[in-house]
């Protein structure tokens, strides 16, 4: 009897993580850059423009933003430890993985993010400042970006091809 009990209890909390997983905070790039300490550790679902080889992501459709944070994309098999979700390598992923590969440069690719949000700065004034228990040093090769977002997965993939002036 005891041992239904304890499947029951872990039943309902393997239920209830997945639900945390499965709705993410809609927010905007400025809302990571103005205030990263209210959505840190927490999945968040983001539009943005990847920018550079290694998943830079930057928004060039928002307005001007008074806060900056480098951010990247990163996949979870690149984290340690572990964050406990997947990526998603559904038809989404797979347009992502096409457009950003093998799709003729240059390229526009405007997507949703969906992922848990970690910060370790925020650039204000020209000043880069520290946020909370973030990375020491950042995150990256050569620690050069601020923030990251661990990949769940991605949405609406947009690829448009730039015309060569």
């Amino acid at each position: 009897m005891q041992l239904t009990y304890g499947c029951l209890l872990l039943a309902g909390c393997s239920f209830c993580w997945g639900q945390e997983r499965a709705s993410p905070v809609d927010v905007t790039l400025c809302d990571l850059y103005q205030h990263p300490e209210l959505y840190v550790g927490k999945m968040v679902k983001v539009r943005g423009t990847v920018a550079g080889s290694d998943w830079r992501l930057d928004a060039f459709t928002e307005k001007p933003c008074p806060t900056y944070m480098r951010l990247i994309v990163v996949l979870p098999d690149h984290v340690k430890p572990a964050p406990g979700f997947d990526l998603v390598r559904d038809k989404s992923f797979k347009e992502f993985e096409y457009a950003f590969y093998r799709q003729l440069r240059p390229i526009h690719l405007e997507l949703t993010f969906e992922g848990r949000f970690d910060a370790g700065f925020v650039w204000r004034d020209h000043e880069r400042i520290k946020v909370g228990q973030g990375a020491e040093k950042g995150y990256g090769k050569k620690y050069q970006y601020d923030g990251r977002i661990v990949l769940h997965k991605v949405s609406d993939v947009q690829a448009t091809p730039v015309s060569h002036k």
